[in-house]
């Protein structure tokens, strides 16, 4: 009862409909695999979801309670998806959470991803996410610089380029990634950093940044 209780109380009946019919076939659509929580602004909606795995109630929990007490106020999430969504297992993104695809870009998310809440994530070409990983709060993860800067030529010399994330990898709080960057498995990136190096190690913990990112700790291992 206090299941069903919570999920009227947070749950936008009508947004959650809309958007399982607008992703779905419906057999799958009845499923609800794809949960919309209140004062989520469903502002795009013209891309297309893959479930690369089995279909099952809740499997995208989008603008969920993640951040403590009900007495504080957040933004509201968007969801703002015009190119392709992959699927590969549970996901939940918290409140005032903004994932932005843009047109004929791919973002891939592996099973297990939680993110606390008032994070972005905006793909303009591709970022993959692997499986098991933890997005704290207030991170930019964005693979493009939006204005075009070009040579005397005309030609344009600041492309969008991919962000690949491995598995079990923990960005802390308000940390930016930037495009053209890799992260291994098992890393941990410390709060406050601006990522804009790949990070070819396993099992470290990352900070700084810049030209001033570096390595800070090996040989570490941590648990959500």
């Amino acid at each position: 009862m206090k299941n069903v209780i919570k999920f009227i109380r947070e749950t936008s009946i009508l947004k959650t409909l809309y958007i399982n019919l607008k992703y779905c076939s419906f057999m799958s659509a009845i499923k609800l695999p794809i949960l919309i929580r209140r004062h989520t602004k469903l502002l795009k909606t013209n891309g297309k979801i893959i479930f690369d795995c089995p279909i099952k109630t809740g499997l995208i929990r989008y603008g969920s309670s993640l951040l403590g007490s009900r007495d504080i106020k957040y933004s509201r999430a968007i969801w703002e998806v015009n190119g392709t969504l992959i699927v590969k297992g549970a996901i939940t993104i918290g409140q005032g959470s903004k994932i932005c695809i843009g047109e004929n870009a791919i973002l891939t998310i592996g099973d297990n991803l939680t993110i606390t809440g008032e994070t972005t994530i905006i793909c303009y070409k591709q970022i993959i996410i692997g499986n098991d990983c933890t997005i704290s709060w207030d991170v930019l993860i964005m693979d493009t610089d939006f204005h075009h800067i070009m040579d005397y030529e005309g030609n344009i010399i600041n492309s969008p380029k991919p962000i690949i994330i491995g598995n079990h990898v923990w960005i802390g709080c308000r940390n930016t990634i930037l495009k053209n960057v890799k992260i291994s498995d098992n890393v941990i990136v410390a709060a406050n950093s601006v990522i804009t190096k790949s990070i070819n190690e396993s099992n470290v913990v990352v900070g700084g940044s810049g030209r001033k990112q570096e390595i800070v700790k090996r040989n570490v291992f941590w648990k959500s």
